[in-house]
């Protein structure tokens, strides 16, 4: 990554003296913005632009070069790739469109590509990107003609989306908060989201990291990296669509859908997923101040209609407004003009205007012990202010620094005064109070959780007994190329050591009757069919079967039901007050997932579910359970005792070790899962899996 953000040298392939090439463009914004490394430029026609010779071909360059950025149409990107392979360049920029996006044409091109930067080691950007900028250093590649250089900061972003990328710099530029590094990634065909992500992690210059992507390519190896960052990973996944839906053949799949597993893993990892552009400036700013020690807060405000918005927010978000000490308010009284103010916390200033006091209130207030930080909030229309309230502002972010708190500025002023702000200010403010409050709490949280993530240990699941086991099971699928039948994945369940209930399978009438009165009724009957996969939609299930005559009575209805049915599992009836799913699939990002909920037939109407990457341990797996909406009915309620919830996390860890070590495995659905009361275990009813014949 050093020869990428650091190149000593770079050399821009595709330009000419025409009036209207693009790769003018990167060479002005190399020169205008102050880049110090040698600049050559290479194009067919030769000539000279901005002073400095074109040479016609990249052997023709004097020397070694580290960087290459490339702009000429994609049919002859592979052709100069080998000339720099040749000529010791290792690192290269291709902003060239034309590839995969285009078709199978451009697919076939890209191929090439790869065989050429892998027989040279070469690694790359894009293609199809619009560049890379250092701040620091004055690289700025993209083609466009930037009007200005971007304000240098400690925020470096990378986007799947150019547009998106140059958004951001424009953003931050004018929020306070700066820039670093950005990054256009393009089709990321060779340099991806996690190898910038750990170079980020390690790079002195970047606090802030922030994603924009449409699709992961290596999305597990991504979360596990961000999963040990101490600094804050922001994420905008867009392109959100459920992929799976239109294939999801068992609940897990609906619940666990490409976004929302998205979701649970950036939680799961630390990383801060945000919807919008606005969320992230939001969030970077919280990030931009001192970081928060506990949930106090003081509310100070010239407003007190803003104090009790910001109030509220603090209330929503889970901060305290302590009291503040007699003391300051005593002080504070003595100054008021009217004294028809109560002070307290939040504290209206409204009938004080003496702005250099604010500073002293303020300051007396993060002296308390028991205060955190502070939201701070200027409403000021009047033009004879405008000056005391720059300085104020200034003097406020000075105050955060020197105590380590963080006062977040809110603003209410006119919009002029607000885009002279904009322009000057080196530090972020804020809008609203409820941003300021947003802010705060995003800050809050991913500081917590980081915590908590850095003293966790991590390790492999230990060797499960039943891997030869079940690879045996799976080849039988695999030779016959068909899917298993519930009768089959109850088997394979039971082989790996989970709880199912009393059960065998029925061929004929005659079997189906001596295994009920063998196990003693009252019994429940289900169809096994391919075509019968939700069973109780189609009424393949009878349950409660009492006796002899019922249960004749339901073979005749269910070996009816289909063509397909080859016979009917009969299994003891198991009443339970509590019912949950365990499923896992596999994510096509992030890999073997797992997932539980309360279960039944609602379960997709309720969606209360927790996902994790697979495998998990026991704690993760009870954590899972305690996090649920309704976790509240697994516990002593309404009379009932607490339900065996470590009997149901046994079988959560099972599920998702058999997800891990067997990509075969395309999805397991197991609802439901009854859970009897707490030292009596749990007992599984029903069972689907569905392979993956590439597995």
């Amino acid at each position: 990554m050093h020869k990428l953000f650091s190149a000593q040298s770079v050399v821009v392939v595709g330009v000419s003296e025409s009036e209207d090439n693009l790769g003018k463009n990167i060479v002005s914004n190399l020169v205008r913005f102050g880049y110090q490394g040698e600049i050559h430029t290479v194009g067919p026609r030769g000539g000279e632009v901005l002073g400095r010779p074109i040479h016609r071909s990249v052997t023709e360059l004097p020397g070694p070069v580290d960087l290459a950025v490339i702009l000429t149409p994609a049919r002859f990107i592979p052709e100069i790739l080998a000339q720099c392979g040749e000529k010791g360049i290792e690192r290269a920029v291709i902003e060239s469109g034309g590839f995969r996006e285009m078709g199978p044409e451009g697919a076939a091109l890209e191929k090439q590509v790869v065989e050429i930067c892998s027989r040279f080691g070469i690694r790359f950007v894009g293609p199809n990107c619009i560049g890379v900028v250092n701040t620091k250093t004055g690289l700025y590649t993209p083609f466009i003609a930037l009007p200005t250089p971007y304000r240098p900061g400690k925020a470096s972003v990378f986007a799947q989306s150019g547009g998106v990328g140059l958004s951001f710099g424009e953003r931050l530029s004018s929020s306070g908060i700066g820039v670093n590094k950005i990054v256009s990634m393009g089709n990321k065909l060779s340099l991806d989201e996690t190898d910038f992500l750990t170079f980020l992690l390690g790079d002195p210059e970047t606090e802030i990291i922030y994603f924009y992507l449409e699709d992961f390519k290596r999305g597990r190896e991504f979360v596990e990296a961000a999963r040990g960052s101490s600094k804050p990973v922001i994420l905008h996944k867009s392109n959100t669509s459920p992929l799976s839906r239109a294939i999801a053949q068992s609940h897990t799949a609906a619940l666990a859908g490409d976004d929302a597993v998205t979701d649970a893993v950036c939680g799961e990892a630390g990383i801060v997923r945000v919807h919008s552009v606005a969320e992230a400036i939001n969030a970077m700013r919280g990030f931009s101040m001192p970081l928060l020690k506990g949930k106090n807060l003081a509310v100070i405000s010239r407003s007190g209609g803003h104090a009790v918005v910001a109030a509220d927010a603090c209330a929503r978000h889970g901060f305290h407004l302590p009291s503040l000490g007699e003391r300051l308010l005593e002080i504070v009284r003595e100054r008021l003009r009217a004294g028809v103010i109560r002070l307290g916390n939040p504290m209206d200033l409204g009938d004080l205007y003496d702005l250099p006091f604010y500073l002293k209130v303020v300051e007396g207030a993060l002296r308390q012990d028991d205060i955190h930080g502070a939201i701070f909030i200027q409403v000021s229309q009047m033009l004879t202010e405008r000056e005391a309230s720059r300085r104020l502002l200034q003097d406020l972010w000075n105050l955060s620094i020197r105590y380590g708190k963080p006062i977040a500025l809110v603003v209410e002023i006119p919009f002029q005064e607000r885009v002279h702000l904009w322009e000057t200010l080196e530090f972020p403010f804020f809008l609203e109070p409820v941003e300021a409050v947003e802010a705060l709490s995003i800050q809050w949280e991913h500081t917590n959780a980081s915590a908590i993530r850095l003293n966790e240990t991590i390790s492999a699941p230990a060797p499960a007994p039943w891997l030869d086991e079940v690879k045996a099971w799976l080849r039988t699928f695999e030779i016959e190329k068909r899917q298993p039948l519930l009768h089959e994945s109850l088997d394979l369940v039971s082989r790996i050591g989970a709880p199912v209930a009393n059960w065998a399978m029925a061929k004929t009438l005659s079997d189906a009757l001596g295994t009920a009165r063998a196990m003693g009724y009252p019994v429940v009957l289900k169809a096994v069919a391919s075509s019968l996969l939700h069973k109780s939609e189609k009424g393949a299930v009878a349950v409660g079967v009492s006796g002899d005559e019922e249960l004749r009575r339901d073979w005749t209805r269910l070996s009816g039901l289909a063509g397909d049915v080859v016979g009917v599992v009969v299994q003891k009836m198991v009443f339970s007050s509590r019912e949950l799913i365990i499923g896992g699939k596999r994510d096509p990002s992030f890999g073997p997932v797992v997932l539980t909920g309360l279960g039944g037939i609602m379960v997709e109407v309720f969606r209360d579910v927790r996902t994790r990457l697979a495998p998990v341990g026991i704690d993760t797996a009870l954590q899972m359970l305690r996090e649920l909406s309704g976790a509240r009915i697994l516990g002593r309620f309404r009379g009932m005792p607490e339900a065996d919830i470590e009997a149901a996390g046994r079988a959560l860890v099972l599920i998702s070790e058999l997800m891990h070590h067997f990509p075969q495995i395309g999805e397991v659905d197991i609802n439901p899962i009854c859970l009897h009361d707490k030292g009596n275990g749990a007992v599984i009813l029903d069972a689907r899996l569905l392979l993956s014949m590439n597995g």
